[in-house]
């Protein structure tokens, strides 16, 4: 009987194929699918290949040529199982998989996000990829390549529109001028350069290159640094000189070269960046090779992250995250961090951070947060062992290896003045506006870090002391959101139980949603 209900179900159900031109998509997914995670398990077989075996140009032609054609029979047989159906029960059902076949359900309850993305590959064909984040995790994104813009922006709406139906159980506030009015940014690619500067995607790229490092040492060697030297050899006449400079020469080019391809990732992900803001709504566009059409309820974000590291101090630039849902867990704000659905703003100044979150929050103004700082117990703390046990090592090592005293005295001035910017660093400003009750945290040491966040949204709060902090009347304070954790350390305990007691009190009598 089962059986029977179960047939009668399927054969009700609408099928449908994506375009042709979809073949596109799966070929480059599964292209950066091997790139990412299968090079990492052949790392260990690649360092073989590179160091052992001969005839190295023969074999990676053969070699590359059967992952090619692989890659090819591969996708077009995913393309051929792959199927979606949109059913009367409000669901995106999805049937994929070439091996191992997998059937997915999505309620368009579920959906946090539908997002629109233009590759490059698909502009000619005035087709799109529609993507379906489920509550901020990429583990349940769906994602339907291959569809028209038009569709794609039906899906949308009819998501949305089933959703506001859903809300409509809780009490809304009418939208307010301010609300139906529209704010846009736009940031100019000169701008977008800039955050490559800021961010360590270089970093990232070098540490996946470093199994090849000596490899890549080696043909330095050989094609620049000996030519270099012999040339500094004869302009200087002197040969330790021309080997010094011919380094020298080496480590700024490796910088440079480091600056430019993260100026260009940045450039791929940020170029022409759009931002506009209507009605608690954000939709950013940005992007090079896929222009990629981001929106956000302003409900869905957990937490507002602004932060400015040593290099946007020098710039005098600054990084704000819209932080959704993660997957919980210790990992939760590392996860929330990774989710490529985090609205990122990627180098504002600081009259834009004021004036973008002046559209969520218009009480917000930078200048104008008084925080409270952690008391000094913190400081003397991190003075003793962040501060003077580092310089008595370096007084010892300098004892044992004959340098100068002079080392130690210079360690410990350092080290004192870095303890003493993290610790004024560190505050805390609670604000009422309307009823609501928000939280700013502050943290940092050259840079800072600041997170925004509604006391309602907070998952947990507790606190920590040890033997000397209670003993002090002091405590740590800990309050998990669902995008990550905020902190602040040593302060007054009955400071710390107020705190905790009032936002749990808020995230308890609250109805609003706040996923």
């Amino acid at each position: 009987m089962s059986n029977t209900i179960n047939e009668e179900l399927k054969s009700s159900l609408h099928w449908q194929k994506v375009s042709p031109w979809a073949l596109l998509y799966f070929v480059v997914y599964f292209s950066v699918r091997f790139v990412k995670d299968g090079l990492l398990n052949l790392l260990p077989m690649l360092v073989v290949f590179v160091t052992q075996v001969e005839n190295k140009l023969f074999w990676a032609q053969v070699a590359g040529g059967a992952a090619f054609i692989s890659l090819l029979v591969y996708s077009f047989l995913y393309y051929l199982n792959f199927r979606f159906c949109i059913s009367e029960d409000h669901e995106i059902l999805l049937n994929k998989g070439v091996f191992k076949k997998e059937r997915l359900t999505l309620k368009f309850g579920r959906v946090q996000n539908v997002n629109i993305a233009e590759p490059f590959y698909f502009t000619p064909v005035s087709l799109v990829n529609c993507i379906f984040d489920a509550a901020g995790s990429v583990s349940q994104e769906v994602v339907l390549p291959g569809v028209t813009k038009d569709y794609a922006q039906q899906m949308r709406k009819q998501i949305f529109a089933f959703k506001a139906l859903q809300q409509n159980e809780y009490e809304q506030p009418a939208p307010s001028e301010a609300d139906l009015a529209e704010n846009s940014l736009r940031i100019s690619n000169k701008e977008i350069a800039k955050f490559g500067l800021m961010s360590n995607m270089a970093i990232l790229a070098i540490a996946a290159l470093a199994p090849f490092i000596n490899v890549f040492i080696d043909f330095l060697e050989q094609k620049i640094i000996y030519k270099v030297e012999g040339f500094y050899q004869q302009e200087l006449g002197m040969l330790a000189n021309a080997a010094t400079f011919a380094m020298i020469t080496l480590i700024v080019m490796l910088v440079l070269m480091a600056v430019m391809l993260s100026v260009t990732m940045s450039l791929i992900r940020f170029y022409n960046f759009e931002l506009y803001f209507k009605g608690q709504k954000f939709k950013r566009i940005a992007g090079l090779l896929e222009r990629h059409q981001l929106s956000m309820s302003m409900d869905k974000v957990q937490s507002i992250v602004i932060k400015q590291n040593l290099m946007g101090r020098l710039l005098k630039r600054f990084t704000v995250e819209c932080l959704q849902t993660s997957s919980g867990g210790i990992a939760a704000g590392v996860a929330a961090k990774k989710n490529k659905q985090t609205l990122v703003l990627p180098v504002l100044n600081s009259e834009q951070v004021d004036s973008v979150c002046q559209w969520i929050y218009p009480w917000f103004n930078s200048k104008k947060l008084l925080f409270k700082q952690a008391e000094r117990a913190l400081l003397y703390k991190n003075l003793g062992f962040y501060a003077v046990l580092p310089s008595v090592v370096v007084l010892l090592v300098c004892y044992l290896g004959e340098f100068n005293y002079w080392l130690s005295l210079g360690a410990f001035v350092i080290f004192t003045g870095l303890v003493s910017l993290s610790y004024q660093r560190y505050g805390y400003y609670l604000h009422e506006d309307n009823g609501r009750f928000y939280m700013v945290v502050r943290r940092g040491m050259i840079g800072v870090h600041y997170r925004v966040f509604e006391l309602y949204k907070a998952q947990s709060a507790r606190s920590i002391s040890t033997y000397l902090m209670r003993r002090a009347g002091l405590e740590s304070l800990y309050i998990q959101l669902a995008s990550g954790q905020a902190f602040m350390p040593y302060i007054k305990k009955q400071d710390a139980d107020f705190i905790i007691d009032f936002t749990l009190y808020q995230a308890e009598s609250s109805n609003r949603s706040w996923m």
